[in-house]
């Protein structure tokens, strides 16, 4: 199955789990993208998986947002031409009512910037649903990241690295990808290769070569970028003729990411855990 069952779970999310489930298992099964494509190189899945496209929605964020305390971030432009973290939405007072994030605070940012909800799949069943697909699927842990952008905002995330595998959907509206090639570590010796372009790192695009993948991901694709894999986003413009959603929509996109390397499920750990044990 899934691994979303059971008496408790709503008929929809255990559709939804099954409808991701098969995307994930058609990767994880495959002997080529399991030798020549994990953790090697990024992949667009390019034909529109079948049910994915608008199946968590702005009334699933409006829902989420209105039932629970959630928590979210809003990215907006610097002046360097990348992006910062801000507060969606200020405390109004003491009470929990007013301490709550509403969905007015969350249309109001995507229309100012990107709004970021950290984490999403631990809080939101229907989320928390495609989390435990994932982890049938691939048989690892993982964490699910949603972000917001309204239709009419121009903004673009610089270069950086994470530390996950992710597994990019695009639910609504659509989201310009550029992947690169890893620079060599021996150019920043000191830097962490799987969180370039964080913290007090600068990553450039100067220390990049072309995109080894560049992409408008629109609604039910998926793109596949390996941890460790410079690559940047932006918004679409609307007014350039080029836009895939008439009228334009907001961007609703998920990340999965396989938190192979934050867990220590790696090669290097299993050798430091090995040079441990011969050493002890």
């Amino acid at each position: 199955g899934s691994g979303v069952d059971g008496p408790s779970a709503p008929a929809e999310n255990i559709e939804l789990a099954e409808t991701y489930y098969r995307a994930f298992e058609v990767l994880a099964r495959d002997a080529d993208f399991v030798a020549d494509v994990w953790a090697r190189k990024p992949l667009l899945v390019a034909e529109p998986i079948a049910g994915v496209a608008g199946s968590f929605t702005l009334d699933d964020v409006r829902e989420a947002v209105d039932s629970d305390f959630l928590e979210a971030g809003l990215g907006v432009p610097t002046a360097e031409g990348g992006w910062k973290m801000a507060p969606v939405s200020q405390p109004r007072g003491s009470s929990y009512e007013d301490a709550k994030l509403r969905y007015v605070d969350v249309a109001a940012g995507i229309e100012r910037g990107t709004v970021v909800f950290n984490s999403a799949g631990a809080h939101v069943p229907k989320l928390g649903a495609i989390c435990l697909a994932a982890l049938r699927a691939f048989g690892l842990p993982n964490c699910l990241n949603m972000y917001l952008t309204g239709p009419s905002v121009k903004q673009s995330a610089p270069p950086h690295t994470d530390k996950q595998d992710v597994f990019v959907l695009q639910m609504s509206g659509a989201k310009h990808w550029r992947v690169y090639e890893p620079p060599p570590p021996s150019r920043r010796p000191g830097s962490d290769p799987l969180a370039r372009g964080k913290g007090d790192d600068k990553l450039c695009l100067s220390e990049l070569g072309e995109p080894l993948l560049e992409t408008v991901l629109t609604p039910g694709q998926l793109l596949y970028v390996p941890a460790g894999f410079p690559h940047t986003t932006s918004t679409v413009d609307p007014h350039d003729g080029s836009h895939v959603c008439d009228p334009p929509e907001p961007s609703v996109g998920l990340t999965v990411g396989i938190d192979t390397h934050i867990w220590g499920l790696n090669y290097f750990s299993s050798r430091q855990a090995i040079l441990g044990q011969l050493s002890a």
